[in-house]
C-alpha cells in the first residue's frame, strides 16, 4: 500500500493559509492590497477582538461584476497576471489569487461587491464553496472576515494577545497610509475610531506616521539612473532604540528589507547616537524588472537584481538628506532638547554636473560665527552667536574635529609623520594576534606599525592630526579586540572605525583646561566640518539657548 497520500483540497488549503495568513494583520494587510488595485480612494479598516473577531475592509474601487465576483475566491484566479511576462514585471500589489481563498480557508468571509451597475454577495465559510446570490450595494467592495482562525485554534495559540495583534492590524493599516498619501483611510477599532485621514501630502502623512512635526522632517530626494529614493527621515533627536520608526517601500510596496535598512543607517551613521535607529521613510522607485517581489509567501521581502548599488545610492541620499540643513540642538526649559526649530533653506552650492564628471557638494560654513566667552568646568566652550548662547561640549567636537581631519588627509595623501627613530611597543598577546589583521588599515590613516618578533611591534610613524599623543597608547588604543567584534578589518568601514578609534583617544578630554586661543581655534575648526552638530558616536557637539529663552528665564518677556 502507498506511503504516499495526495492530501484533500480541505487540509491542502489550510496548510497553504498557514503561509499567506499568518495572523490577523495578515488578512488587515491583504484585503487593503486588494482595494489599492482595486483604485479605491477612501478604504475604511474595522478590526474588533485584534482581528480574531471581525476585520472588515471598504472602499469605494472599482467592485466586480456577478462572474468575477464568483471568481475571487478560487484558489489562484487573479486579474493581474496574464502570462509569464507579467511575473517579471510587477505592477500591482497583490499578484497571485491566493489571499482571498486563503483567508476564507480559515474563516467565515462575506464579499460584498458592485461594479456601478450589479451588486453581488459571495459568503464561503472554511473553505466550504461559495454561495453567490444578488445584492444591493454602491459601487465598490466590502470583504468581512469573522472569526479568523476558529477551523485551527492550534495556529491561534501562538499568536500574541488581543492587544498586541490589534496593534499589529494598526501598523499594517499604517504602512500602506503612508505609501498611499492621495488616499483617505479610516481606521475603526472595537467599534470607535481610532484616526480618520483625508488625502493630503506625503509630508504631512508622514509627520502622522512617524511622530515628528512637518517643519522638523529632512526631505530625502537623490535620483541615479535606473533608481530613484525620496521621502524623509527624522531629525537625529527623533531617533528610536528600535527599527520600528522605519518604513521602506519599494515601487509603493511597503516591504521589510534589512538591506535598505543598513542603508539607511550607515547614512545616518556619526549622526545618530550609538544604539539607536534613523525614524524614516523612504521610497524606492524603480523598473519592475529589477525588483522581484515573489520571493516571500507574504510579499513582505524584495530582491534586488543590484543590490550593491542600492545600497550606495539609499545610504548617500540618506546622508545628503541630513546634509541638506544645519542641525543645531535648541535647549528649552521645559522639555530638555529639541531638534531643528524651523527649517533653514540647504546650505549647498548646487550646480549641474558634468556629464561623466564625478562630483561632490560644496558645503558653505555650516555654523553660525561663534565668538567665545570661555570655559566652564574644564569641559565645555561657552560662545555668543547671533542666535544666542552657544554651549559645546569640547570632546565630542574636538573628536569630530579630528575625525574628519584624518579622513580627509588620507585622500590628500597627507598623513603620516614618520618618527625620527622607530619606537618599539610590547604587546599583549591578544593585541599582538590581532595587529597583523589591521595594520594595513592603521597604515592608510598614518600609524604604520608591524610586528617586531614575538609580542613586540615596530611604530614607524603617526598621524599628522595626533601629535599630542604617545605612539604607544595610539597602538594599545587601535588594538583593543572589543572595538573591532562586528566590523571588518579592511575596506572604507575599517577606515572608519581606525579614526574613530585615533581621534577619540588624541581629542582633548573632559576637564582639560584650554587657553582662549585653543579654545577660539576648536570653534574655527569646528565650523569648517561637514557634520559639526555631532561626534562620530553621534552625541552633541553644541547645544544653543535663543536670545528668547534668556529673557523668558529672566522674565523680560
Amino acid at each position: 500500500m502507498p506511503r504516499i497520500r495526495v492530501l484533500e483540497s480541505w487540509l491542502a488549503d489550510r496548510i497553504a493559509a498557514g503561509e499567506v495568513v499568518e495572523r490577523p494583520a495578515s488578512v488587515v494587510k491583504e484585503l487593503v492590497e486588494n482595494s489599492l488595485d482595486a483604485g479605491a480612494r477612501r478604504i475604511t479598516v474595522e478590526v474588533s477582538g485584534g482581528g480574531f473577531d471581525l476585520v472588515r475592509v471598504s472602499d469605494d474601487g472599482e467592485g466586480m461584476d456577478p462572474e468575477d465576483a464568483a471568481l475571487c475566491l478560487r484558489r489562484f484566479a487573479t486579474s493581474k497576471l496574464a502570462s509569464p511576462e507579467d511575473l517579471r514585471r510587477i505592477h500591482t500589489l497583490g499578484f497571485r489569487g491566493e489571499a482571498l481563498p486563503s483567508i476564507a480557508a480559515v474563516a467565515q468571509v462575506e464579499v460584498l461587491t458592485c461594479d456601478g451597475h450589479e451588486a453581488t454577495r459571495v459568503v464561503v465559510e472554511g473553505g466550504s464553496p461559495p454561495r453567490v446570490q444578488p445584492a444591493a450595494a454602491p459601487r465598490g467592495t466590502v470583504v468581512t472576515v469573522r472569526r479568523l482562525f476558529y477551523n485551527t485554534p492550534a495556529r491561534r495559540k501562538f499568536l500574541r494577545s488581543v492587544a498586541r495583534e490589534a496593534a499589529l492590524c494598526l501598523d499594517a493599516v499604517e504602512r500602506h497610509a503612508l505609501a498611499r498619501p492621495e488616499v483617505a483611510f479610516r481606521l475603526v477599532r472595537d467599534g470607535r475610531e481610532v484616526w480618520a485621514w483625508p488625502p493630503e501630502e506625503p509630508a504631512h502623512r508622514a509627520s502622522r506616521v512617524l511622530g515628528v512635526p512637518i517643519e522638523q522632517l529632512l526631505p530625502v530626494s537623490y535620483e541615479a539612473p535606473g533608481l530613484r529614493v525620496w521621502g524623509f527621515v527624522a531629525p537625529p533627536t527623533a531617533a528610536r532604540r528600535s527599527r520600528s520608526g522605519q518604513y521602506f517601500f519599494v515601487n509603493r510596496r511597503p516591504v521589510t528589507s534589512p538591506l535598505v535598512s543598513r542603508a539607511a543607517e550607515q547614512g545616518a551613521r556619526t549622526l545618530v547616537f550609538t544604539g539607536q535607529y534613523p525614524a524614516c521613510a523612504l521610497f524606492l522607485e524603480t523598473a519592475p524588472e529589477a525588483v522581484d517581489p515573489n520571493v516571500h509567501p507574504r510579499k513582505l521581502e524584495v530582491r534586488f537584481a543590484d543590490e550593491g548599488r542600492v545600497f550606495a545610492v539609499v545610504e548617500r541620499a540618506v546622508r545628503e538628506a541630513y546634509r541638506s540643513r544645519p542641525l543645531l540642538r535648541v535647549a528649552e526649559a521645559s522639555s530638555g532638547l529639541s531638534g531643528p526649530v524651523a527649517p533653514q533653506p540647504p546650505r549647498w552650492e548646487v550646480r549641474e554636473p558634468v556629464q561623466g564628471e564625478v562630483w561632490e557638494p560644496k558645503p558653505r560654513p555650516r555654523l553660525p560665527a561663534l565668538r567665545l566667552l570661555g570655559q566652564v568646568g574644564g569641559t565645555y566652550l561657552v560662545a555668543e552667536s547671533a542666535e544666542g548662547l552657544v554651549v559645546v561640549d569640547q570632546h565630542a567636537a574636538h573628536e569630530r574635529v579630528l575625525y574628519e581631519k584624518l579622513l580627509q588627509e588620507r585622500a590628500r595623501g597627507r598623513v603620516a609623520q614618520t618618527l625620527a627613530v622607530p619606537l618599539t611597543v610590547e604587546l599583549s598577546p591578544a593585541e599582538a594576534a590581532l595587529l597583523p589583521e589591521v595594520s594595513a588599515v592603521l597604515g592608510a590613516l598614518g600609524l604604520q606599525v608591524e610586528p617586531f618578533g614575538g609580542s613586540t611591534a615596530l611604530v614607524r610613524s603617526v598621524p599628522v592630526v595626533t601629535g599630542r599623543l604617545r605612539p604607544e597608547a595610539l597602538v594599545r588604543a587601535c588594538l583593543q579586540e572589543r572595538l573591532w567584534e562586528g566590523v571588518p578589518t579592511q575596506g572604507d568601514r575599517a577606515v572608519e572605525r581606525a579614526a574613530s578609534v585615533l581621534a577619540c583617544h588624541a581629542a582633548v578630554r573632559a576637564g582639560d583646561p584650554l587657553s582662549a586661543e585653543e579654545g577660539a581655534a576648536l570653534l574655527e575648526e569646528l565650523a569648517r566640518c561637514l557634520d559639526p552638530y555631532t561626534c562620530f558616536h553621534g552625541r552633541p557637539t553644541l547645544v544653543v539657548v535663543p536670545l528668547q529663552q534668556l529673557d523668558s528665564w529672566f522674565l523680560r518677556r
